[in-house]
């Protein structure tokens, strides 16, 4: 047994019983969207999920029943990224237009606009106590925000390019941004002083994710590779290679031991990250997944993409969940 999946919880009851009764695993999908999937949120709870995707709409699912719950329409163009605010009630939504919107997820209601940004709006952080938002833009600048009333806090400049990916460290008195310019950049959030530079990525870096307690961050590039790196060093720890092609997108689990990416070689390949080791590849995507995340108890993983689903995996068996 791989030494990641030693620390992995037991399968969830669905896949379990599955597997047991040796009855084909049913399809995990979440089908609705009329565009490629973009991004893929899950609740603190687990419960339910959000998808941003080129049809301009944000969607809302329960997951156990894997059904669409509400269908948020606010954005006039692409939507490129969504998060959960921490009490799960809330979201906001990053789009093409160039606008920041915050939701009220149980009336659909935009709550309010986040205006600011020259371009369109690619990443988005959401602090842990749901005070600060972090967003990132092709206008190569990523900006602090108060969730509380709106307030823009800070714009932090030096990317040279688009920036692709924003993420807070532990408990975000720091903050990293990639993009284009093949550059990750750590940030102290409070002063906006910009604390070093992660080079080692070929070409642009599409996306971030940090480990939980903002020790290891997981990057994914177009140079076909996964980068781990250790912020207070500012040094490269592991590049993991298996990709064909491009990788767009990027999760760490919530313990911190796996990462999972999303490729244009339309595979979702799960990372031990203490051996450096690749645990299995996901085949079941019909074009370039774009997004992935984990539920917060790492039992289960949910991807989207240009074919314009998003799919469910068990993690530790790698089959389809279905409702």
């Amino acid at each position: 047994m791989p030494v990641a999946w030693s620390r992995r919880r037991a399968l969830s009851l669905a896949g379990a019983a599955t597997l047991a009764s040796g009855a084909p695993p049913a399809r995990g999908e979440l089908v609705g969207h009329g565009g490629i999937v973009n991004a893929v949120a899950v609740s603190p709870d687990g419960r339910r999920a959000l998808t941003a995707s080129w049809d301009t709409s944000v969607r809302l699912w329960d997951l156990a029943s894997q059904r669409e719950l509400r269908v948020l329409e606010g954005h006039d163009a692409n939507v490129g990224t969504v998060r959960f605010l921490a009490d799960g009630r809330h979201a906001v939504s990053g789009g093409w237009d160039n606008i920041i919107l915050l939701w009220d997820l149980e009336s659909g209601a935009v709550l309010r606009r986040f205006e600011g940004h020259d371009a369109n709006v690619s990443a988005l952080a959401v602090r842990a106590d749901g005070a600060r938002l972090l967003s990132g833009s092709w206008d190569r600048s990523v900006r602090l925000w108060s969730l509380a009333d709106g307030a823009q806090l800070r714009r932090l400049d030096g990317h040279g390019q688009n920036v692709m990916a924003v993420a807070f460290l532990g408990d975000g008195a720091r903050g990293a941004s990639a993009g284009y310019d093949q550059m990750i950049r750590i940030w102290d959030c409070e002063t906006g002083a910009a604390l070093g530079e992660l080079a080692g990525h070929a070409s642009g870096v599409n996306a971030i994710a940090a480990s939980p307690d903002g020790r290891s961050l997981v990057s994914a590039g177009s140079d076909g590779t996964v980068r781990v790196w250790t912020p207070a060093s500012m040094r490269e720890r592991l590049v993991l290679r298996g990709h064909a092609g491009f990788v767009a997108g990027v999760a760490v689990s919530p313990d911190g031991a796996i990462a999972a990416s999303a490729g244009g070689d339309r595979t979702v390949r799960l990372w031990d990250l203490a051996a450096g080791a690749e645990l299995r590849a996901l085949r079941a995507h019909k074009r370039p997944v774009w997004a992935v995340a984990f539920t917060p108890d790492g039992t289960r993983l949910l991807s989207g993409g240009h074919d314009e689903v998003v799919k469910i995996w068990d993690v530790r068996s790698g089959v389809e969940i279905g409702p």
